[in-house]
């Protein structure tokens, strides 16, 4: 069983959604592509449109599968795809060799991306359609950049913005999401005296004690409590949380991951800061931490503010 289970993480296997998701999905996904297969006929043919066509299949999986990962930001969709389709122009105009300057091309895109910080996968096909699209594209020159590419783009956007935020935990792009606490009447008492007397009995002292044996004991209940508490924590990956801290130190993050040991201070959780101090930050810490950090579970607002 636990090669197994290594074998399923070396895998990759990604977690699973409710079915209502996979069908919002699946329904965004194809009134994207229709109106851009349309726009992409009309604007460069059929021909030129079976090259452009799977950079913005790609970007549409990422626009409505994952409407709040990071590569499907705005920024990551405009900024990647046109910095993809200069990079692939300029390669085309510079370079002679058709292999040569795919190759440049793509790792061109790759870097500029990198550099803007806008990497979206779906720019590596959008070069590479302005190096191998043939005849049609090369007389667009870097007028590829605007049509079909940002045209495109701009439909993807649309229709990415106006169909996801008919729901309301799927809010695109992430910046309109709102949220409202969750009443879960959390326990916030600290170290008990069973904490005391538990850290007392696995430490090796007696009751009369110094200063530094003290300090052991005070140490060892506080471990004690925190795993106690992280016990009781109910983590959910891809749920926000927040610190509820005033002022420039109020947070919040939203669970990406979680790497699972039955020891809780090898226990990792993944996040991505959405707002506030940090925000766009990804990082992880123990559950302990996590759950040290966190005091409220925040969900989705129904009505935006």
């Amino acid at each position: 069983m636990k090669r197994f289970t290594e074998a399923l993480r070396f895998i990759g296997i990604q977690s699973d959604v409710v079915s209502s998701e996979k069908v919002v999905a699946a329904i965004g996904g194809t009134l994207a592509i229709l109106l851009t297969y349309a726009l992409s006929v009309y604007l460069i043919g059929p021909e030129g449109s079976i090259v452009i066509l799977p950079s913005m299949g790609a970007s549409t999986v990422l626009l409505f599968a994952v409407p709040h990962g990071q590569l499907s930001t705005p920024w990551a969709l405009f900024g990647g795809n046109l910095i993809s389709a200069f990079a692939g122009v300029t390669m085309v105009k510079l370079v002679p060799d058709i292999y040569l300057a795919s190759a440049l091309a793509v790792g061109t895109a790759i870097l500029f991306m990198h550099l803007a910080r806008c990497l979206h996968p779906p720019g590596g096909a959008t070069a590479l359609a302005a190096a191998i699209g043939g005849p049609s594209f090369q007389e667009l020159g870097y007028w590829y950049m605007v049509t079909p590419t940002l045209m495109n783009c701009l439909i993807l956007f649309l229709v990415a913005v106006v169909f996801n935020n008919r729901f309301h935990w799927r809010r695109y792009p992430m910046g309109l999401m709102k949220y409202q606490e969750v009443k879960n009447n959390p326990d916030t008492k600290r170290i008990l005296p069973k904490h005391i007397h538990q850290a007392i009995s696995q430490s090796e002292v007696v009751v009369d004690i110094s200063d530094q044996q003290l300090k052991r004991i005070i140490d060892l209940a506080d471990e004690i409590m925190r795993a106690e508490s992280a016990l009781g924590f109910e983590l959910e990956v891809g749920a926000f949380y927040t610190n509820s801290l005033p002022g420039m130190r109020w947070s919040v993050r939203q669970v990406v991951d979680e790497r699972a040991h039955k020891e809780l201070s090898k226990y990792m959780v993944v996040y991505r800061t959405v707002e506030g101090a940090n925000k766009g930050h990804s990082d992880s810490c123990s559950l302990l931490e996590f759950a040290d950090w966190a005091t409220e579970k925040l969900q989705p607002s129904r009505r935006p503010k």
